[in-house]
C-alpha cells in the first residue's frame, strides 16, 4: 500500500464529508485534484503537478451510500 493509500484510509470520514460523490486525485498525501470523473481528476493534476503516476484516484462515496454498504 502506498503512503497516499494509507493517508486515504486514515482519513477516510473526512474525506467522506468533504467530497462525498466526487472523486478526487492523492498525491503525497495531499488532495491535488477534485472532479466528477475520473478523467478530470486525472488532467486537473497533470497539469498542476506535471506528472499523472503517482497519483491515487478514488471515488469518494457519499455519506448515503456508506450507509447502504454497510
Amino acid at each position: 500500500m502506498t503512503k497516499s493509500q494509507e493517508w486515504i484510509t486514515e482519513n477516510f470520514e473526512s474525506l467522506v464529508s468533504k467530497y462525498g460523490g466526487k472523486y478526487i486525485g492523492v498525491l503525497d498525501e495531499e488532495v491535488v485534484s477534485v472532479a466528477l470523473t475520473p478523467r478530470e481528476v486525472l488532467e486537473n493534476a497533470k497539469k498542476a503537478h506535471k506528472e499523472e503516476e503517482g497519483i491515487s484516484l478514488l471515488k469518494v462515496p457519499t455519506e448515503e451510500e456508506l450507509i447502504c454498504i454497510l
